[in-house]
């Protein structure tokens, strides 16, 4: 669904420490670009974790049309966590606008520019905008948004073990990760509700996503559509390591859901509760939690909750 264009000055929230450092180029690039192009343009950049979702809250209480997020993922994240804290609907925030200068870009992916930044920055001067859904975590003492896709299982490992990895290009950082985390990582018994639906599964993975891709480039939930008022799900089932292979090949094409041991799905609502000893830790974009105690968490979508500059929808 299209709405008006963005109406006021551009914030432009910049991690200059992603990718290794070089988002504090690309962001002062940006804005030169932006600049150019005839936009109103206010950086801030980022100096601790979670700085972003307070520069983007201050951003909407100053009446700014769009934030802007300049980094990765995380970056992403968090701009969208602020804009969400906002207290108003989607018509009443501005707008998220997204500028590619991370290692895995997922969420850009979303927006059809490829990461390529001058198509990125031509897309923030058209200012079209399109109302997006988001997907809302909530667990004992916390809740938390998304806007691509969060999950549980394998992909804690994973996350811890691409902290300690040096910087290398997003799919082949979460391959290796993936690798490592095989070598420890044992599968988690679940019980998972969809809309209802219950079921007992011991799984390597269960993602919940609003967006296609994670990790860089595996098309984990490939037919999600933003705004359609849904959540895609992909379960992947005990599998050994032959198998994680033939499925993380499977996943750089989206081609993963004829596999036995995978099951992709559709929800408004998700429940996963932990049937072993172990609380539930899960990633949010890419960010890790592990909140105490925790035994279950609840996921829906909130259709329509958010502006996003991007093109027409062609899918």
């Amino acid at each position: 669904m299209s709405v008006a264009a963005v109406d006021g000055p551009i914030v432009l929230i910049v991690n200059p420490r992603a990718a290794g450092g070089r988002a504090a180029r690309v962001g002062s690039a940006a804005a030169a670009g932006l600049r150019d192009r005839g936009l109103t343009v206010e950086v801030h950049e980022t100096t601790a974790p979670r700085a972003a979702t307070d520069l983007a809250l201050a951003a909407a209480s100053a009446g700014a049309g769009a934030v802007v997020a300049l980094g990765g993922d995380g970056t992403v994240h968090e701009v969208a966590e602020g804009l969400m804290g906002s207290g108003a609907d989607a018509a009443g925030r501005p707008a998220l606008g997204v500028v590619p200068a991370g290692t895995g870009n997922d969420f850009v992916k979303l927006l059809g520019v490829d990461g390529d930044v001058r198509r990125t920055l031509d897309l923030i001067a058209a200012g079209a905008t399109r109302v997006w859904d988001v997907g809302l975590a909530r667990w004992p003492g916390g809740e938390e948004t998304f806007v691509n896709a969060m999950g549980t299982g394998i992909d804690v490992e994973v996350v811890r073990q691409l902290e300690r990895l040096e910087r290398m290009p997003g799919v082949a950082s979460y391959g290796v990760a993936v690798l490592r985390a095989l070598r420890r990582f044992r599968p988690v018994p679940l019980e998972l509700r969809l809309d209802g639906v219950a079921t007992e599964r011991d799984v390597m993975m269960i993602a919940i996503a609003n967006g296609r891709c994670i990790g860089g480039g595996f098309y984990v939930c490939p037919s999600a559509i933003p705004d359609d008022g849904l959540l895609d799900t992909c379960i992947v089932e005990e599998v050994g390591l032959l198998g994680i292979a033939r499925i993380m090949v499977r996943l750089l094409r989206g081609a993963h859901g004829v596999h036995p041991r995978v099951a992709l799905g559709r929800a408004r609502r998700v429940h996963v509760g932990a049937r072993g000893h172990a609380d539930l830790f899960f990633q949010l974009d890419g960010e890790l939690r592990e909140p105490p105690g925790a035994r279950e968490l609840d996921v829906e979508v909130l259709p329509g909750a958010l502006r996003v500059i991007a093109p027409e929808r062609t899918t």
